[in-house]
């Protein structure tokens, strides 16, 4: 059951944010954050690990949370009037529990951990050009503050369409007379880290080779602040997400990085974008110099729905504005007008699928049969249907640097297990790798108690890296060894596929580089998602900072599987036979294995790999 502990945290007045707008001697988001949230001591570890164990012990679905159990958690965020579903709060209910370690440990007060709000678009591409360009039209329509976090910055086709993004945002700035303020976070190891965490980065820095940001004198019209993150030893920044005037929030599996990966954002409007937003600031830590202009309001929450309705579909200005049949256009100054298509700026029409998924920069090369001409169309966004408020929560992670597999008790790491755990019916998760012990644990369980646990992995996908000692081995490892410890008579239960790009007809190795995948996503039971930045594997589940939304739709989940079927052909060509080896119509394995298991060669692959992250070269 939820402590009153818990409850009266998640009940409180104040947030990190709330102080930041309301005490004028508040130094940064860090200094409230220990103001208001204090940890009561590794002591208090022990007891809640005992206490979400107990919630996985026993893979019994007869063994529930009761109804009392379900209420609390239901107070424990601001749902509006309809309340969320049971299985919602279940899987709610044990993420709440890890509060008791750490009110901060999922990176959000406790009063915005539970929320709600809608979902009116999602894009299923590669970084560039569709996502960047959504992006792009947020950004240059920002009005007072635009904030961008990502892992990595690599100099590219993503990072440029966001470099044009602010010029061209300054440029209006200057036009209207008012600055907007400017927040930008990445990871970027640094030795100065060793001792400050959260680094400042000078104009001198950011406008280098490795970066390429203009400098502040070709962006007179903002206040651009860079910050680079990361926790020694392994904590690293992993999150990617974007909050636009405290009115839009953005959650993508990519960073700002040019990779030859499927990938998937999501854009999110309403009170939700508050707690993002909170998220934001606890991210950044430091003193805001200068402050965010929206700091004291208005807030996502105090949006008048009656004056001020979600927009779908085609009356989305930043969905109407998209051409799917080509690139897309730039939306109009003013989004609440949309001018006719006539109007509005483009450029030429002409991209063929390989151009408009990259596929151009990354040829195969091993007479791969194309299956989709390069003329077809393709339309990369999904505008969903006109929906009601839902109920949604952040189940985020801290960083964490220590060599050491102990730092599970997350919102994240026990939302996934409890999504798996009060599944009835079916698991679908698509992420690069699959490697974590206690989520290869569960689906395992799911599988054995009558659950289809349906998989869409990515092959081979950064093998160097996953066969280093104790990171859980590579996929085909572990899909291997998988099949193997289930019992024949639950084998059907367990559905791994490996990803098959939508022009192909065989999955592709992702140690070439030509056909990846980076999404992140689970759906249980068909009404509730869990979207956003944490990938399956033990860097993920003990290390990484992750921001990740759980989302209670089953419209919006059946509308996600939709899109995902859309953008690959993996439900068509990628699924594995029951000794998890995947072979053609001719029983033919892949000929492409990289061969990396988890032996001596693994370990120099696995450093070599290690070192192509840290120089921002390698997918994450």
């Amino acid at each position: 059951m939820v402590s009153q502990r818990v409850l009266d945290l998640a009940q409180a007045k104040e947030t990190v944010s709330s102080v930041l707008a309301s005490d004028p001697n508040a130094k940064s988001p860090g200094e409230v954050a220990e103001r208001l949230y204090k940890v009561e001591g590794p002591g208090i570890v022990a007891t809640v690990k005992d206490m979400v164990v107990g919630c996985f012990s026993n893979t019994d679905p007869t063994n529930d949370h009761t109804q009392e159990d379900l209420d609390r958690a239901a107070k424990c965020g601001q749902f509006g009037a309809k309340r969320p579903s049971d299985l919602f709060l279940k899987i709610y209910h044990d993420a709440l529990q890890t509060l008791e370690v750490d009110p901060l440990i999922g990176v959000v007060s406790p009063p915005l951990m539970g929320s709600r709000g809608v979902v009116p678009l999602s894009i299923f591409s590669p970084t560039h050009p569709d996502i960047m360009q959504h992006y792009y039209d947020t950004v240059v329509n920002a009005q007072q503050e635009v904030f961008i976090a990502t892992n990595y910055w690599q100099v590219g086709n993503a990072a440029s369409t966001l470099v044009k993004a602010l010029r061209e945002l300054s440029k209006r700035s200057v036009e209207r007379g008012v600055k907007v303020v400017v927040k930008l976070m990445y990871d970027r190891g640094a030795l100065g880290q060793l001792k400050e965490n959260h680094l400042l980065v000078t104009e001198e820095e950011w406008t280098a080779e490795q970066v390429k940001l203009p400098p502040r004198s070709e962006l007179p019209g903002l206040d651009l602040e860079v910050v680079n993150y990361h926790r020694p030893i392994f904590g690293t920044f992993h999150a990617k997400y974007a909050v636009i005037d405290r009115r839009i929030a953005l959650l993508n599996s990519n960073n700002i990085q040019d990779m030859p990966n499927m990938e998937m954002m999501i854009h999110l409007e309403g009170p939700i974008v508050d707690s993002f937003y909170d998220t934001a600031l606890l991210s950044w830590d430091r003193a805001l110099n200068p402050t965010l202009p929206l700091i004291k309001g208005p807030r996502a929450v105090d949006r008048d729905l009656q004056k001020d309705p979600y927009k779908f579909g085609q009356d989305h200005a930043l969905i109407a504005c998209k051409d799917p049949e080509g690139p897309p256009a730039t939306p109009p100054l003013d989004i609440a007008e949309p001018q006719s298509a006539a109007a509005r700026p483009t450029v030429e029409k002409d991209y063929s699928l390989a151009e408009r998924l990259q596929w151009q920069h990354h040829p195969l090369t091993d007479g791969s049969r194309i299956l989709i001409p390069k003329e077809a169309g393709y339309n990369p966004y999904f505008a969903h249907s006109s929906h009601e408020e839902c109920a949604m929560a952040l189940v985020n992670r801290r960083p964490y640097g220590a060599p050491k597999h102990s730092d599970w008790l997350t919102p994240q790491d026990v939302a996934w297990l409890a999504g798996v755990k009060h599944a009835q019916k079916r698991v679908f998760i698509q992420t690069p790798d699959f490697n974590a012990k206690p989520i290869v644990d569960a689906v395992l369980d799911a599988a054995r108690r009558g659950v289809e646990c349906v998989l869409y992995i990515c092959i081979g996908y950064n093998d160097a890296g996953e066969a280093l000692p104790f990171q859980g081995g590579t996929n085909e490892e572990v899909v291997k060894n998988m099949y193997t410890a289930l019992e024949d008579k639950y084998k059907h239960n367990l559905r791994v596929h490996w990803y098959t790009a939508i022009d192909q007809d065989r999955p592709v190795n992702a140690s070439l580089k030509k056909r990846n995948c980076h999404i992140k996503l689970m759906i249980i039971d068909d009404a509730v998602g869990i979207q956003g930045n944490g990938n399956q594997d033990a860097q993920s589940w003990y290390h990484s900072q992750e921001v990740n939304i759980m989302i209670d739709s089953p419209l919006v989940c059946k509308e996600w599987v939709e899109g995902l079927r859309r953008s690959q052909n993996t439900h068509l060509y990628g699924e594995v036979q029951k000794d998890g080896v995947w072979r053609d119509k001719d029983g033919t394995p892949l000929q492409d294995s990289t061969g990396i298991t988890s032996g001596p060669m693994g370990l120099i692959k696995g450093i070599q790999g290690t070192i192509a992250r840290v120089r921002g070269t390698g997918g994450f």
